[in-house]
């Protein structure tokens, strides 16, 4: 879906904001894989053996900052130009990637006993709001 929204997208400058948006997505997924480290990065919900719970960098403030980085990188791009497909592909990727939240989270609270504490003090995707 993402790659569909990428290739089809035509940013100039009249997208200023667009384009923001979908550099702050870049800015927080390089922040996010920093921050865990490039080793421990997968695309599967599946907790590696070498898991950790990482709690610093973007993840003091989201849960699952790699997955706001790709909703902010894809939205911003789904506006440049905006197309109803494009924001119908953003839906289906908002809730491809909360389901992926689901199983991920229920790994993470199996494995790590203050997972509970640390997600009630973080929201999933947006600081405040979700």
């Amino acid at each position: 879906m993402s790659a569909a929204i990428v290739l089809s997208a035509r940013p100039s400058f009249e997208h200023v904001i667009s384009l923001a948006i979908s550099t702050l997505g870049v800015a927080m997924g390089t922040w996010a894989i920093v921050a865990m480290g490039i080793r421990r990065v997968s695309v599967m919900p599946d907790l590696k053996s070498s898991a950790r719970l990482t709690t610093t960098g973007p993840y003091r403030f989201v849960r699952h900052p790699m997955y706001t980085a790709l909703l902010l990188f894809a939205g911003g791009l789904a506006f440049s130009p905006f197309a109803i497909w494009k924001a119908t592909a953003w839906l289906i990727l908002l809730f491809v990637l909360f389901s992926k939240t689901v199983i991920e989270e229920q790994q993470l609270r199996d494995r790590f006993p203050n997972y509970e504490s640390y997600a009630k003090q973080t929201k999933r995707f947006i600081p405040l709001l979700i």
